[in-house]
């Protein structure tokens, strides 16, 4: 297996946290032996504000095309600007990449689905379409700036609903009470605290980092639907 390197980009270092230990336990599969990735933490970059402008304007407007209309197009071309900045800020913290390397990119959607299965309706299945439109036109304009394959990295996204603690929930046991909870009620549940910053690392890394493990993550692949593509895809991409 090749080292690689994997940049996150996410909402805050907590949900950060969260995917790189997801990451880790995917990726080596509970093996000790496996290389460790090289994560990279792209704190200058989000696109929390464009998927919860693009949720906010297709709710109030009912005749909405929600993969071409004008907040589609909106929505995709922040995605693409921002993936566009992200990889400068990648390349220059590693240097040349490599289509080995991966770069992840996450938001909270702070939208709440009733039920797992309410992911596929209307706006909410056409956000992972137009996130993937988004990283089709990062590759075209860098293929423009004469990149090859070779050099560019496996973009990943992940939006969540509401937020990544429903990650938690699930490998704790707790989604079945728990889904369809507020971001801030889900906090408040698995945490005891609304303000994650004020959360001590330990009592963090107890509640949550330590339930995540090779086999928990099965846990979230069955009740977390908008985690199955990234799952999937970083699993197929364990053994290269």
């Amino acid at each position: 297996m090749l080292e690689r390197n994997i940049g996150i980009v996410g909402d805050g270092a907590t949900d950060i946290a969260i995917f790189k230990k997801i990451c880790e336990c995917i990726l080596s599969n509970g093996d000790r032996d496996s290389p460790t990735a090289n994560y990279i933490e792209l704190k200058r970059q989000n696109i929390h504000d464009c998927v919860e402008r693009y949720c906010r304007e297709v709710n109030k407007v009912s005749s909405v095309c929600y993969l071409t209309g004008e907040q589609a197009s909106q929505f995709r071309n922040s995605v693409t600007n921002t993936l566009y900045t992200a990889f400068g800020e990648f390349e220059a913290e590693i240097g040349p990449i490599s289509n080995h390397d991966i770069l992840l990119l996450t938001a909270d959607s702070e939208n709440v689905l009733s039920y797992p299965d309410d992911y596929f309706k209307d706006w909410r299945f056409s956000i992972s379409k137009i996130l993937m439109g988004g990283i089709e036109e990062f590759y075209r304009a860098k293929a423009r700036d004469g990149y090859t394959h070779e050099c560019l990295p496996l973009v990943i996204p992940v939006v969540t609903f509401p937020s990544t603690e429903i990650f938690i929930a699930a490998v704790r046991d707790m989604i079945g009470k728990n889904y369809g909870k507020k971001p801030g009620e889900l906090k408040q549940a698995l945490y005891g605290t609304t303000n994650l910053q004020t959360l001590r690392e330990e009592v963090f890394t107890e509640k949550a980092l330590d339930f995540i493990t090779p086999e928990s993550i099965g846990k979230i692949f069955q009740n977390v639907p908008e985690s199955r593509y990234f799952i999937q895809t970083l699993s197929f991409g364990r053994g290269v």
